[in-house]
């Protein structure tokens, strides 16, 4: 198969250098082969359970999840060519023309437009979140587009941001400090932090951004018609609440004046460097040239009562319910789960509240203050026994809910504020981060786990699922170094500040917190359980104890609880996102599979059109390419063992890596000191039952071997001597060839047994025999019968066999090792009593009757 071999051979044997060398450089790169083979079947497995839409992702898992597809093609090809001398080196072309199509999808990138500084919210729309960010546009086509009240404001664009980091010249650190962070070390990731802030608090605001942005906050009083305007500064970034939830990671500033306006600018463009955030988005692996600033400047809604509106169950997306929270005072206790709510459950047909519950007393409210922005005062007495929120209420948010979700096409999250004269205003509209939906079909598990001590049995699903581990109790943001992967996240609060450890948490579980808030968006974000409003969670569960957080029907066991530990079926979102579209649209490219038999003439290179065509190209030719390695390759006397055993034949063992046991010295080597996994197996098969030796052979089928023996050319005088032959078995831990020479047939088994099922395979090619034709077919279909009997893929070309097994778990193929050397050492010289169909079904039925003591007969 490989022109390679013979020039070098014959230049080698005038050398007298040992060929082990180059194999054993051959055997590796076929390894990587399939150990990359394996890494790209892995991820493109991931990438098409995260299209079916049960899961919440961003365009950085996206662009992470593609570039270990692509990683891993280019290490397939690299090593196949390794293997196979250059032989597949055009492989490289069908491979560039699909990734440079799909790389022109990943990094059609959002640019930063040339705009003014600021642009007032009335001329925003969705289209320009490359120059608004994310928050601000959308707000925009609340109230542009669909005419929903919303406040007066402006925005400060990405192109003012861009402005300020040339303008100060501070672009380049910061690259190069975020590019060097490493998230794992948090110690450093603070110093860091401190840096990043400092050199943006630092910096000077351009004279001619100042000018617009004042002019702009003068143009809203007069709009306003209010002098001294109190405003909010929030951040807007350029991806904020699409690509990713970046759920109170950045800054915002309440109830501000003028005199603080230009400071608290630069307070929200630091906040991208805050320790939290940094964590957020490199997690993410989001660039800093990605995470551009915009910030919003809006007036001030004296909130008598604010809140937070779903436009789905994200628990229960299916469900046609709008979920309502409310507090009396600022929404910023809300979000941040600072107090108690009051939670409505609103029929999305009729708009009628179907229940509603007050998860405690608010007894705090965060009010406007003129001296500090914002403080906390007590809950006026009146207001305790007085619903947040009349029927007539609850039925406009849910009406705007739907609106809102049925213009985006998908669930929506927004916040909103309510006056004193009940005025409603909204205040942000982003994506629903959907948990996984649902539970296993058919599945019939109690809602309590019986003999099983219950801890809590009370609180709200935030994110629905279950998980296990050991308890870790954060009480501050230093914790974050500490928690443990894995462990079960419990908290008194539900503060944002602690995002960073979602994805590293099996369970989350607070004493307050509500669902609607940034912590719980995150959770369903990672698709991590999530209890909240337990009320106890922190005085009851300790650190380091074990548990069982079933956030289906809120309850935490003590204990790993196996019976509750099942995996959930997940259903669809209403409508694909825009990063879910694209997840699907390049996998078009990715995963579709047009070569499928090897036979065909579009078996090639130039026939691969996707990049799982690559990738089972390279896997079908790199097990040919080590298999004629095998054949062709001539092993010098040291590099080989003699196999001692009591079977009379003449075997030679090539040792390529951790095949034979450690200590073995000299040139033999015992059957029990060789460690390779598919050899051993193999090895029993063949030896488990004691060889009759050949069967008795009628006249005609001795004369039919002589005739073969003196008229076939292919057949080696030297055959006569039965048992004289070498007989070579290479051997690596995972691996085994074993080339045998048995009287008249020769065969090769080639196996790869490991802990990756993708990876493992048997193959066998079965050839020769002494008698007729005729007689050697038969021998032939009986092999293929008792091969098809135990899984094989057989194809037979008159008295040669191809067989095939792939892709099984080790303990299975190891099974079939076993009935693979049994047949070929059994079926030795059979061909010369072949000499009807009816030999054939004899022996097929004597063979299965005789291996039932070996392995277990498929029914």
């Amino acid at each position: 198969m490989f022109d390679f071999f013979s020039k070098r051979r014959e230049q080698k044997a005038l050398r007298d250098e040992d060929d082990k060398a180059l194999f054993v450089q051959r055997y590796k790169a076929f390894r990587e082969v399939l150990n990359a083979n394996n890494e790209v079947l892995l991820a493109m497995a991931d990438m098409q359970e995260k299209a079916s839409g049960a899961f919440i992702f961003d365009q950085a898992y996206v662009r992470s999840a593609y570039d270990t597809v692509s990683n891993g093609i280019k290490r397939i090809i690299h090593n196949l060519n390794e293997l196979a001398d250059g032989k597949y080196k055009h492989l490289i072309v069908p491979y560039q023309k699909t990734d440079a199509a799909i790389r022109s999808h990943l990094t059609a990138r959002v640019s930063i437009p040339k705009t003014g500084y600021v642009i007032s919210l009335q001329d925003l729309k969705k289209e320009d979140m490359a120059a608004a960010g994310g928050k601000c546009s959308h707000l925009g086509e609340l109230g542009n587009v669909l005419g929903l009240p919303v406040p007066h404001g402006f925005v400060i664009t990405t192109y003012a941001y861009q402005s300020f980091v040339q303008h100060n010249q501070i672009q380049g650190l910061l690259n190069e400090k975020t590019e060097k962070l490493d998230i794992r070390d948090y110690e450093a990731l603070q110093v860091a932090s401190k840096e990043m802030q400092a050199l943006v608090m630092e910096s000077e605001i351009p004279e001619a951004l100042e000018t617009e942005l004042l002019n702009a906050y003068r143009a809203l009083c007069e709009e306003t018609m209010r002098d001294d305007l109190m405003v909010a500064v929030r951040s807007s970034a350029l991806h904020e609440d699409i690509m990713a939830s970046f759920a109170g990671q950045y800054a915002t500033f309440l109830n501000v004046p003028v005199r603080d306006l230009l400071s608290k600018y630069k307070n929200v463009l630091a906040s991208q460097f805050t320790p939290r955030a940094l964590l957020y988005y490199k997690g993410k692996g989001f660039a800093i040239e990605e995470m551009a600033m915009a910030v919003g400047i809006l007036t001030m809604v004296e909130a008598k009562v604010s809140g937070i509106l779903y436009s789905r169950d994200p628990t229960d997306p299916k469900e046609d319910v709008i979920l309502i929270n409310a507090i009396w005072g600022l929404g910023a206790y809300a979000v941040g789960g600072k107090v108690p709510t009051t939670n409505y459950k609103v029929s999305g047909e009729t708009g009628r509240n179907l229940s509603d519950e007050a998860l405690g007393c608010q007894d705090v409210m965060l009010v406007m203050d003129t001296e500090s922005g914002t403080k906390e005062v007590l809950v006026p007495e009146e207001l305790h026994s007085k619903p947040c929120l009349t029927d007539e209420q609850i039925s406009e948010l849910a009406s705007v809910a739907r609106r809102v979700e049925a213009h985006f096409g998908q669930p929506q999250d927004l916040e909103w504020a309510m006056t004193q004269d009940g005025q409603f205003y909204f205040l942000q509209s982003r994506p629903l981060r959907l948990a996984t939906k649902g539970a296993l079909a058919g599945e019939r598990r109690p809602t309590v786990a019986k003999e099983h001590r219950i801890l809590l049995d009370k609180g709200t699903i935030a994110c629905r699922g279950v998980g296990a581990g050991p308890v870790y109790v954060v009480q501050r943001e230093e914790d974050l170094i500490h928690f443990p992967e894995g462990g079960v996240l419990v908290m008194r609060h539900t503060p944002p500040e602690f995002a960073a450890l979602i994805q590293k948490a099996s369970a989350v579980v607070s004493d307050i917190g509500n669902v609607l808030g940034h912590l719980a968006t995150v959770a369903r974000e990672y698709n991590i359980p999530a209890m909240f409003g337990t009320e106890k969670a922190t005085q009851v569960l300790s650190n380091g104890m074990q548990v069982t957080v079933d956030a289906i029907y809120a309850n935490v066991y003590e204990g790993i609880v196996e019976e509750v530990l099942k995996k959930k079926e997940a259903e669809d979102s209403l409508e694909p996102s825009a990063t879910l579209k694209q997840l699907r649209e390049i996998l078009q490219m990715i995963t579709p599979l047009n070569l499928t038999d090897p036979r065909s003439p579009s078996f090639s290179p130039r026939g691969c059109k996707t990049l799982h065509d690559i990738t089972r190209f390279a896997h079908e030719v790199a097990m040919r390419a080590i298999f004629a390695l095998s054949k062709e390759s001539h092993f010098a006397e040291r590099s080989t063992k003699q196999l001692v055993s009591g079977v009379p034949l003449k075997w030679w063992v090539i040792d390529l890596e951790d095949g034979i046991a450690e200590g073995v010295k000299g040139n033999k080597v015992r059957p029990e000191e060789i460690t390779s996994i598919p050899m051993s197996a193999l090895w029993e098969g063949m030896t488990a039952l004691p060889w009759k030796g050949p069967p008795p052979v009628d006249t005609k089928g001795f004369m039919s071997v002589m005739f073969s023996a003196t008229t076939d050319p292919s057949i080696d005088p030297a055959v006569g001597r039965q048992f004289a032959d070498k007989n070579y078995i290479i051997v690596a831990k995972h691996f085994c060839n074993v080339s045998t020479r048995l009287g008249f047939h020769f065969s090769t088994i080639e196996s790869y047994v490991g802990d990756e099922e993708n990876q493992n395979y048997i193959s066998l090619v079965y050839t020769g025999g002494g008698a007729d034709p005729g007689r050697k077919s038969r021998r032939a279909d009986l092999i293929s019968r008792l091969l098809e009997k135990f899984d094989f893929h057989v194809e037979k070309r008159e008295d040669t066999i191809f067989a095939r097994l792939e892709g099984y778990k080790k303990d299975f193929l190891e099974e079939r090792l076993k009935v693979l050397g049994h047949i070929i050492v059994h079926t030795r010289q059979m061909d010369m009593v072949m000499y009807n169909d009816a030999m054939v079904d004899w022996y097929y039925k004597d063979f299965l009757k005789g291996m039932k003591s070996l392995v277990d007969i498929p029914e």
